[in-house]
């Protein structure tokens, strides 16, 4: 197994890990994406199956360990084990780009993207998904080759650029015996693929579709989070946020936006008028009511919504199990300091926010909570309730009524979602713009930071709405409908790190423009997965060898 040829291949699928890696932040050198893959192309084209299953998990784990390195302040089990299962996609990609070539005689500048992407799309939902270090997400600067996104969605953007890696394994594999005839037609398909994604950029770039909306100012403070220590006092977070919202008010927006989970307590109307028994709960309740009426004369006194992150709770009836539900909510104050509307999170994360099986297998359940979770321990039950429906609010303006949805948290990388907040009726979109809160403080100040903002610039381009973030530690900002980064938060020379606070007021862009992803979604990168999975997996089964060539 471990034989010279085979060390060179395993430091050539190694190499494509590091070259993938830096395509990525913190060090962003997006070119390497158009070359980042062949060197284990070049592998999967000359290896046997179980050498490249071997070499290609080395790879895969290579990559995941090294990425997802700020996942350790939260969870070092968590850390290994999503490593571990994440590593597996390379072995299975290669597995099916070898079914494809070997068995279908399918040039490989087609099959690497078809498989690439098709995995790319499962790992974006299997087992609650990962939608994070896709090929597409490394151009997210460069703005002439992202607008297909609003066609395909970043699958587009990832299935050229593995295209253009195909093709030149294809160049360099027949380069060998001087036979061109399947380099030629590979990089000619390649490049128009490449000329189209560029000049189809450019035109969207050139249109003039925008006009003024809303002044909005998101808010950032800086409380990182640890699990193995005490949480910032409540009171402490209500009142460093509440400092640099007076500020923001001061720049008259039509709505404030604080981060995720901002406010401690449940300030919706479900519990602060519900009959508690416990000691704890009135105790909390009172200081809930408090803190709603602080919140609501703020909005009032700033004469702007208020937008934020809190926990909401419902106390269920006597008998009903659980005893009662807690949400992860975005909370609305109107500009009279009335309390508004909320939207509860619909993807929760898992292990994070909620423990599998609590009502299907209820014995797993608590032996998950107690093992597999940082606050389980001890019988704690800490799972919060998925939210049961997507909201479009109406932010009320002298000048036009406009619609909006919330994103919690990761809920931004998950492109199906925002698209169905989008989704046009009548071929009018439903929202107007979106609004991103979240609370990166889990993740040490580290180049997750910027990471998570770049999946906002695809949201943007996608469905051609603007994005406001407002994120505790960072980063916040705001997202024009053409994917540029309006502004970021900075304290004038680092964008994401230690101490960086403040605020951010902007009049952001309303696009008048109904995309092709708004109206289909992934539709398209489900058929081409389903296409790839009956050639690559169930018709060999069915078909002999000699019947579909070498």
């Amino acid at each position: 197994m471990f034989t010279w040829l085979n060390m060179i291949n395993l430091g050539l699928a190694l190499l494509s890990a590091l070259l993938l890696t830096a395509v990525f932040p913190p060090v962003e050198l997006s070119f390497f994406a158009f070359v980042a893959l062949i060197p284990w192309l070049v592998v999967v084209s000359r290896t046997g199956t179980k050498t490249q299953l071997v070499i290609s998990y080395l790879a895969g784990l290579a990559f995941f360990f090294l990425n997802d390195l700020w996942i350790v302040p939260i969870t070092i089990p968590g850390y290994i084990s999503m490593s571990i299962y994440l590593g597996l996609y390379w072995p299975a990609t290669g597995f099916l780009v070898q079914r494809l070539l070997r068995r279908w005689s399918l040039p490989l500048f087609l099959a690497a993207p078809a498989v690439w992407v098709s995995f790319e799309y499962i790992r974006s939902w299997m087992i609650t998904g990962f939608p994070w270090f896709f090929l597409g997400h490394s151009q997210a600067r460069n703005l002439s080759l992202i607008q297909i996104a609003d066609l395909t969605g970043v699958y587009g953007i990832s299935f050229m650029l593995a295209m253009i890696n195909g093709a030149i394994v294809e160049l360099i594999l027949s380069s060998k015996n001087r036979q061109f005839r399947r380099a030629i037609p590979a990089l000619v398909s390649a490049g128009v693929a490449l000329l189209a994604t560029f000049f189809y950029g450019q035109f969207r770039l050139h249109q003039t579709t925008t006009r003024p909306g809303p002044v909005l100012a998101v808010v950032q403070e800086d409380f990182p989070m640890f699990v193995d220590t005490d949480a910032p006092d409540c009171d402490e977070i209500l009142q460093a946020f509440m400092a640099v919202s007076v500020q923001a008010a001061q720049t008259h927006p039509d709505m404030l936006i604080w981060p995720e989970t901002c406010v401690g307590v449940p300030v919706n109307p479900e519990f602060l008028n519900a009959t508690v028994e416990n000691k704890g709960d009135k105790s909390e309740q009172r200081y809930a009511r408090g803190v709603a009426d602080y919140l609501g004369k703020h909005a009032k006194r700033s004469n702007s919504y208020l937008l934020l992150g809190a926990l909401s709770r419902q106390i269920n009836p006597p008998g009903h199990s659980p005893a009662e539900d807690k949400f992860n909510s975005a909370v609305i104050f109107d500009r009279q300091g009335n309390y508004m509307d909320r939207y509860d999170k619909i993807r929760l994360v898992l292990f994070g926010e909620v423990v599998p099986f609590r009502y299907t297998i209820p014995k797993l359940y608590w032996f998950l909570n107690e093992h597999m979770t940082p606050y389980g321990k001890g019988g704690y039950e800490y799972s919060l309730t998925a939210g049961r429906e997507p909201k479009r609010f109406t932010l009320v303006t002298p000048a036009e009524n406009l619609r909006y949805s919330v994103a919690i948290c990761y809920e931004d990388t998950m492109s199906d979602l925002i698209a169905g907040f989008v989704s046009p009726v009548q071929g009018k979109k439903q929202i107007d713009f979106l609004v991103n809160i979240s609370n990166d403080g889990w993740f040490n100040h580290s180049c997750e930071l910027i990471q998570h903002f770049y999946m906002c610039v695809f949201r943007a381009v996608e469905n051609r709405i603007a994005v406001a973030r407002s994120v505790n530690t960072g980063i916040s900002g705001f997202v024009n409908p053409d994917g540029s980064i309006e502004a970021m938060m900075t304290d004038g020379s680092r964008i994401y790190g230690p101490g960086i606070r403040g605020f951010l007021t902007r009049q952001i862009k309303i696009d008048s423009r109904s995309t092709v992803y708004s109206i289909i979604g992934e539709w398209p990168v489900l058929v081409l997965t389903v296409l790839v999975m009956a050639f690559g997996v169930v018709l060999p089964f069915f078909v002999k060898p000699d019947k579909i060539g070498k």
